[in-house]
């Protein structure tokens, strides 16, 4: 793809008249020379050094032409890229902390282009925060992961050594900015974390045009960290490094606001905190459960909570707490205390059963606890949360009393199924809009991506791949639209799906089949057409309920292992993948387009073979 002049009108939010430009145009590199520096300060933040690389290596690789980092310290003649604050910036009336978290800003002015965003800082108080964040490490620092840049990027003779990326959750505004700047201006798109896998236009010149943008990602929480384990994304990408993934998940703003919420009450916290014998659950949830009715017990916990937001002591490993939000769930399994205090609160909800998985059997004994943790923190820190997962028999709310107003509920979505499976998802959504209706905290979602390939892995058989990207931007769409504050994703899906989530999250605005066919065209060239009708026909196949016939449908979920092979991934059907799969390979020209169509073939069309050859010959073959 050649760009002479890269037009783009790009959308403003939050902007006030005084920062919109005019529209004017910016040379960047003209017929393989410079015509601009890059200008950081002095000292600038992790974002910005990150952001002033990439900027640097990108406009590199699409014009040939090295763009010239300078620091703001000396006179800086002609124009400037100015990448985060500077002396350059300010004097133009541009600082960071006049931005809010995760916002950021392109400004065109004459002879000048402002990359900014609000950035954390490297200082003493911010090394020392504490937290344990759900991913990408057991505390804050290690999710400041360090890289040899040049290196990752395939450039390893100008290596200088390793760099600290931006934290997944510290303020990176100004790499957002770039990041920003790279694909609507420049053409750039990362659909995975390799070489391979990423899209940079070539041509000596680049000049960009556009108005000022102001936002930031409308879903503020965003937890995604895909690192290519489960099969489909592993083949699509191809080898990947450690380097290369969490590179990616930068370009793809995966992180953002600090949240957690998972099983904090588990056999490693209770066997190391909670001690106290009368505290332990009576019967067989002796050691991975508690009684969660005892007054000192919820004294204990309560005071863990301000310990933590006071900065006076982290959590117990293995336990979650980030930022403003304490969480507070039992031990992933059913078996409560015994003792008459605890099972009289649970027979009260005995009428909440539902006959699916979500339903509200323990709400009432669960949301009961939590409450008077939250209760006791509200004393002394009225503006933090405890975050607590609406999961399994306590999905529903409880009944007889509302939840406390600083508890941060994360309902626990079974979106995978949603496409075909008409009661999970209509109790799921029942569930949903019960807590939306009565939450006064912060929403946050747990979605499952997980099934049928979490059925199929422990399993031991190949599922048919339950591509559902329609299905997927809707209800991401919905959600945002529903002030959902962030999602955590549990599972993988295939590479492209990956990619529409991450987009979706950042602007809901977008056309999914507009980025369907972007994708498609630049990403397999001349073999773009049936490539995109394989996978439309799966997703086709595997996102109609009509395919889903009793027995193997059930009330509760899918026979995932016989529905594959007998009633989706049918003789007929196989066949015309796999004429599909055949004529984008005799299409492929290039090289490139070549390697990605064997790489999907592997992925996606192998998978299947296998599996149906399997399913009939009883015999496992090694994929």
């Amino acid at each position: 793809m050649n760009l002479l002049i890269i037009g783009v009108v790009a959308f403003c939010l939050y902007a006030d008249s005084d920062a919109v430009g005019n529209g004017m145009e910016f040379s960047i590199v003209s017929k393989g020379k410079p015509n601009c520096s890059i200008v950081i300060s002095e000292h600038p933040t992790p974002s910005a050094y990150l952001a002033s690389l990439e900027l640097q290596y990108h406009i590199l690789k699409i014009t040939g032409a090295e763009v010239p980092i300078k620091k703001d310290t000396k006179p800086v003649s002609g124009r400037k890229i100015l990448v985060g604050d500077s002396h350059f910036a300010k004097e133009l009336g541009f600082k960071g902390a006049d931005l809010i978290s995760q916002e950021y800003i392109i400004v065109f002015r004459p002879d000048t282009i402002i990359l900014l965003g609000r950035d954390w800082e490297d200082t003493e108080t911010n090394r020392n925060e504490l937290g344990q964040p759900m991913s990408c490490g057991n505390t804050l620092a290690d999710t400041r992961h360090k890289i040899d840049y040049w290196q990752t990027v395939g450039m390893q003779e100008r290596s200088q050594g390793e760099i600290e990326l931006p934290g997944v959750y510290d303020d990176q505004g100004t790499c957002y900015a770039v990041y920003h700047f790279l694909e609507h201006f420049c053409g750039v798109r990362w659909y995975g974390p390799n070489a391979i896998s990423i899209i940079i236009p070539s041509h000596p010149t680049l000049v960009v045009k556009g108005t000022d943008v102001r936002r930031r990602p409308a879903l503020k929480y965003r937890d995604a960290f895909w690192s290519g384990n489960w099969p489909f994304m592993q083949k699509q990408w191809g080898t990947v490094s450690r380097s290369e993934l969490v590179l990616f998940w930068r370009r793809l703003r995966l992180g953002g606001e600090k949240w957690a919420g998972n099983h904090t009450f588990h056999k490693q916290t209770i066997q190391t905190v909670f001690t106290n014998p009368e505290y332990q659950a009576k019967g067989s949830g002796s050691g991975t459960q508690l009684c969660y009715t005892h007054p000192e017990l919820v004294k204990q916990v309560s005071q863990m909570a301000k310990d933590f937001f006071d900065g006076v002591k982290n959590v117990p490993a293995g336990w979650k707490a980030i930022g403003d939000y304490f969480a507070i769930v039992p031990d992933d399994n059913l078996k409560f205390c015994r003792c008459d205090r605890c099972q009289e609160i649970i027979r009260s909800g005995s009428n909440m059963r539902t006959g699916q998985f979500s339903s509200g059997k323990v709400s009432n004994y669960i949301f009961s606890f939590v409450n008077a943790v939250a209760k006791e923190l509200q004393k002394t820190h009225p503006n933090k949360y405890i975050t607590a997962l609406a999961y399994w028999e306590y999905a529903l709310p409880p009944r007889g009393f509302e939840i406390e107003p600083n508890v941060s509920i994360a309902p626990c979505l079974h979106t995978c199924y949603y496409a075909i499976h008409k009661e999970m998802r209509e109790n799921d959504m029942a569930m949903y809009h019960a807590w939306l209706k009565q939450s006064k905290a912060p929403v946050f979602l747990w979605n499952y991506y997980h099934h049928p390939m979490e059925a199929g892995l422990i399993g031991g058989f190949k599922c048919f791949p339950n591509i559902m990207v329609h299905e997927t931007a809707r209800i991401m769409k919905q959600f945002i639209d529903d002030k959902i504050r962030g999602i955590f994703i549990c599972g993988e899906q295939d590479m492209l799906e990956g990619y529409i989530i991450a987009k979706i999250w950042d602007d809901p605005t977008q056309n999914v089949d507009e980025i369907l066919d972007e994708f498609f065209t630049f990403y397999f060239g001349n073999a773009s057409e049936p490539m995109k009708k394989f996978y439309l026909q799966i997703e086709k196949i595997a996102c109609n309920p009509e395919n889903y016939p009793e027995p193997y449908y059930k009330k509760n979920g899918i026979d995932w292992k016989s529905v594959a092979w007998t009633s989706l991934g049918t003789e007929e059907r196989m066949k015309e993948l796999g004429e599909f799969i055949s004529q984008a390979q005799e299409s492929a020209q290039t090289e490139v387009e070549k390697q990605r169509v064997q790489q999907w073939k592997e992925a996606l069309w192998l998978w299947m073979l296998h599996g149906r050859e399997e399913y009939y010959s009883g015999h496992t073959k090694k994929y």
